[in-house]
């Protein structure tokens, strides 16, 4: 009886904190989806993707299919920028031509 008891109060305890979370949650989005998001600098960010590499078939019973053989690790050019109000953070993997270079494309 106590065991129960005592696995209830824990459910009830932790039912508590996962409604305090997705309330803040909530509230964080409603900060971000009312804010006018005045973004600062842009800065570049880089970040890795995993990539196949080789070939290799698979063979079960009567399916044949390929496969990559294993995967690797390849950086990714990306470029960040954060607003300066709700602290939203949006990337892009794109750029677009400037009179002196290259700046990030970040498409509205």
């Amino acid at each position: 009886m106590q065991e129960k008891y005592l696995k209830n109060i824990k459910y009830k305890i932790m039912n508590d904190k996962i409604k305090k979370l997705q309330e803040e949650i909530e509230r964080e989005k409603r900060i971000i989806s009312n804010c006018k998001h005045t973004f600062g600098k842009s800065y570049y960010n880089p970040t890795t993707k995993n990539e196949g590499y080789g070939y290799k078939m698979v063979a079960q019973g009567s399916d044949v299919w390929g496969e990559y053989q294993g995967y690797r690790e390849v950086n990714v050019d990306r470029w960040s920028r954060k607003c300066t109000d709700c602290g939203f953070e949006e990337h892009t993997f794109e750029q677009k031509p400037i009179v002196t270079g290259y700046e990030p494309n970040f498409k509205k």
